[in-house]
């Protein structure tokens, strides 16, 4: 969506940790900068929420034949369909957790699994009384996500893609640490979503 209000406020960590005088440096360029999750200085970029996949039909088509599919890596690159001149490129990054939940639920995929270096989602996440969370229904996740305590380049765009990707499909979506796929599949770990507990 090329009105989305994301495309003018950049907030999505990009690249590796800045030292304090290249961020100032760059800050003085004219460039978006601020701290992530863990208090690094990175560069900021803009990241719209993405509405489709382009590339789709190839994906399906490609994994009817039996094809083995690796799509969406990194979000895939940005384009807005304009009427006159078609698909043009925007200057931003698309979040890969909200692709993933757009790709499963047009698979009618039964589970979105999103794993990370985290083994969970937790409550109070950095403080010495953090628990991870192991099942929410989807309105605990939109709380959560509402409450403004996850971070905007971390946790959150994980959350709010499971949310998404359950609130089209009657499946369950799954945020767990990448070493622990089957175990989280099963249940055992991770933080499960679901419209029902």
């Amino acid at each position: 969506d090329r009105y989305d209000p994301a495309l003018g406020r950049p907030t999505k960590p990009v690249g590796h940790a800045l030292g304090e005088r290249e961020a100032e440096r760059l800050r003085e360029a004219g460039r978006a900068i601020g701290r992530d999750g863990a208090g690094d200085w990175r560069r900021l970029a803009t990241s719209p929420t993405p509405l489709a996949i382009v590339e789709f039909p190839v994906v399906r088509r490609l994994l009817d034949e039996g094809a083995i599919v690796i799509a969406a890596g990194g979000g895939g690159p940005p384009v807005c369909d304009d009427p006159l001149l078609g698909l043009e490129g925007v200057d931003a990054v698309v979040d890969k957790d909200r692709v993933a939940a757009i790709l499963a639920a047009e698979l009618e995929a039964e589970v979105l699994m999103i794993l990370t270096n985290v083994d969970a989602v937790f409550e109070g996440w950095g403080t010495p009384s953090a628990r991870p969370i192991r099942r929410m229904t989807l309105e605990q996740a939109d709380a959560l996500v509402a409450g403004g305590t996850l971070d905007v380049g971390g946790m959150r765009p994980k959350v709010e893609a499971a949310a998404s990707f359950v609130r089209r499909r009657p499946g369950r979506a799954i945020i767990a640490r990448l070493s622990d796929g089957p175990a989280a599949l099963r249940g055992q770990t991770g933080t499960t979503i679901a419209r029902e507990p």
